[in-house]
């Protein structure tokens, strides 16, 4: 019986395998370098990029596993295989099913990795993730997204006015350059104008206002506007 079409089949599948996930790793590299680039741009996309690293990563362990599984089953084949009798069938199927998934795979996290609205998809998934964490009464209570926006704006006011009384913003007189919530937070903690309390809430409160506003969500939890208020009544009573 001639099984060499088994031994160049397997042995081309586990090369082309192999291949793929070595130039996906590649092209992730690639997407990796810009999103960090967006986030040096970006100060509000810190969490998302934390979020979609830790996304990536858990796919890219998944996708190598089943990589080296269906490598190893296919070498297995081409090593079994003789010129009297073939592999057995069960071992041949399974190469070949690793095989087919493991290129799936790959072309779905491509598609995950390329996809344009990744911050979006990540900001909404966070955010259901935080809502799932509260209780329910918390839940329940929901407010437009404007009416937070409006609350932040306050907060942000009132950092920038804290920032100029220290002279900490810079030349421009108008405080556009104070930066972002978390910088101008950990301006006035390494000030010593606000307590580790008090940073770590507005840090908290900038990461929600970065989930919201990446996530294009049209409402938010009550609770939080009630702490931004809480938050820009205490920052102002620093001076």
């Amino acid at each position: 019986m001639n099984t060499d079409y088994i031994y160049w089949t397997f042995t081309a599948a586990a090369q082309c395998v192999s291949t793929f996930v070595a130039l996906l790793l590649t092209g992730y590299a690639l997407v990796l370098s810009q999103i960090e680039a967006a986030r040096d741009r970006d100060d509000t996309l810190q969490e998302l990029h934390a979020v979609l690293r830790a996304s990536y990563h858990a796919r890219l362990t998944v996708l190598a596993w089943l990589t080296a599984l269906a490598v190893m089953l296919s070498l297995l084949v081409v090593w079994d295989n003789r010129n009297d009798h073939m592999a057995p069938m069960w071992l041949m199927s399974a190469a070949a099913a690793f095989d087919v998934i493991a290129i799936v795979a790959g072309l779905g996290f491509v598609v995950t990795i390329i996809d344009p609205a990744k911050y979006q998809k990540a900001a909404e998934r966070e955010l259901e993730q935080q809502q799932q964490q509260q209780a329910p009464a918390e839940v329940r209570s929901r407010t437009s997204a404007e009416e937070f926006f409006r609350a932040f704006r306050q907060l942000e006011r009132a950092l920038r006015e804290q920032l100029r009384r220290l002279d900490l913003v810079g030349n421009e007189r108008d405080g556009k350059n104070a930066g972002s919530v978390r910088q101008m937070a950990a301006a006035l903690l390494d000030n010593g104008s606000i307590s580790d309390d008090l940073h770590t809430e507005l840090l908290q409160l900038g990461k929600y206002r970065n989930l919201v506003f990446h996530g294009h969500v049209r409402e938010a939890d009550a609770g939080m506007v009630e702490r931004v208020t809480r938050a820009t009544a205490k920052v102002r009573q620093l001076g």
